[in-house]
């Protein structure tokens, strides 16, 4: 009864606590990943000085989100009006196929070594570090990953490189290394040149999400517990077969129905609770056509479900001689493409934040037709008339 009674103080004491808040980003930092044996990735982070970042990355060609923070990295999904929610998904994938779930955990530390080399990107100057997983409890390590680190940013994402570690290998238990900075590149040590990632741009952001992280993580654990629980009854179940029955299951794998029965449901009641209160901020919060999740698509069978005319729009976009009115146009074209793309059911749009885009770049060209020449208002209608 005395543990009852603490456990059911520890939840009702989080739960107090716990509250969804609104997270914004002053920086958005796009990364290349180049692989000798795969095709070229992308990776993309938002990040505050804060210390609360969102990074977008391809996984199995599909694009998934991570949120980091002081409290650990979580997968999470970018569902409407810019609300992150729990992965569930991509949870079970991982569970059941990608990585399995490590009962026993080694603890690590993530050393780091700095070295006497530096280079120069994006116009910045950074210093070479090894970076080398340690056990505790023996000597030697794993392969050293070399990073070239701005240790004089403001900004330190060191702490999205290791949540990432911990989630993808649930074997470790990591403490993070006492380096600080913002991570320009970074390879394994022996293929740094050849097979590595590299920021590619950094630009100011305004853009934000809702999140309540603490809740999630707490989500996550009971869904990673159900997990376990489902994998050692399944076990349990499959020693005490008889020889002579036929098997089907794997032991290794357990199935989602399984797992999802001993899951935590959640009343339809509390579905409403995660629409927030309506804002219109869509005449002056932008986030403009480089943010376009239509430049990311990994895989093209997505393609097939967008206009013909999404495939190449920026390079058929009239030229007109009033200097505004093409990037306006280009915003308003690529985010109706990104609209197109939610037909998936693992898009990576914002439809709050490209639903504004849609609505400000629409009341920018009603506006800016009485204000053009003949020329640019035939070719701007035209254009628009004649999308398929």
């Amino acid at each position: 009864m005395k543990k009852f009674l603490l456990i059911f103080l520890f939840f009702s004491f989080f739960s107090g606590i716990s509250q969804e808040k609104k997270i914004y980003f002053d920086k958005e930092i796009d990364y290349k990943v180049i692989d000798k044996n795969k095709a070229d990735g992308f990776l993309k982070t938002y990040t505050g000085k804060n210390g609360e970042f969102l990074t977008k990355m391809a996984l199995k060609n599909l694009p998934v989100y991570f949120f980091t923070d002081r409290i650990g990295t979580s997968a999470v999904d970018l569902v409407m009006n810019n609300r992150l929610e729990s992965s569930d998904l991509l949870i079970s994938s991982l569970y059941y196929g990608f990585s399995g779930y490590s009962r026993d955990k080694k603890d690590y530390d993530l050393e780091s070594k700095k070295l006497d080399t530096r280079e120069t990107l994006l116009g910045i100057s950074c210093s070479h570090y090894l970076l080398t997983l340690k056990r505790k409890d023996r000597d030697e390590g794993k392969e050293s990953f070399k990073v070239c680190i701005d240790d004089h940013s403001a900004y330190n994402n060191i702490p999205v490189l290791s949540g990432l570690i911990s989630f993808f290998d649930k074997s470790i238990k990591l403490k993070s290394s006492g380096v600080k900075g913002l991570i320009l590149k970074g390879g394994p040590e022996k293929t740094y040149d050849t097979e590595y990632f590299v920021a590619t741009s950094i630009k100011d952001s305004k853009d934000f999400v809702y999140f309540d992280h603490l809740k999630t993580m707490m989500s996550q654990q009971r869904k990673q517990d159900s997990i376990m629980l489902a994998q050692q009854r399944q076990e349990e179940e499959y020693s005490n077969m008889k020889t002579d029955s036929v098997v089907y299951a794997d032991s290794a794998f357990v199935d989602v129905d399984t797992a999802a029965a001993f899951a935590d449901p959640v009343p339809d009641t509390q579905v409403d609770s995660y629409i927030p209160d309506y804002v219109s901020e869509y005449k002056n919060v932008q986030s403009g056509p480089s943010d376009l999740a239509i430049h990311n698509v990994i895989n093209k069978n997505l393609l097939k479900g967008i206009p013909k005319h999404c495939k190449n729009f920026e390079t058929e976009l009239p030229s007109f001689s009033n200097k505004e009115l093409g990037g306006h146009l280009k915003n308003y074209v690529g985010q109706i493409c990104d609209l197109y793309l939610t037909q998936a059911d693992n898009h990576s749009v914002g439809i709050k934040i490209t639903l504004d885009e849609i609505r400000r770049e629409v009341l920018y060209l009603n506006e800016i037709q009485g204000k053009l020449d003949q020329s640019d208002k035939k070719k701007l209608n035209t254009y628009l008339k004649n999308l398929d």
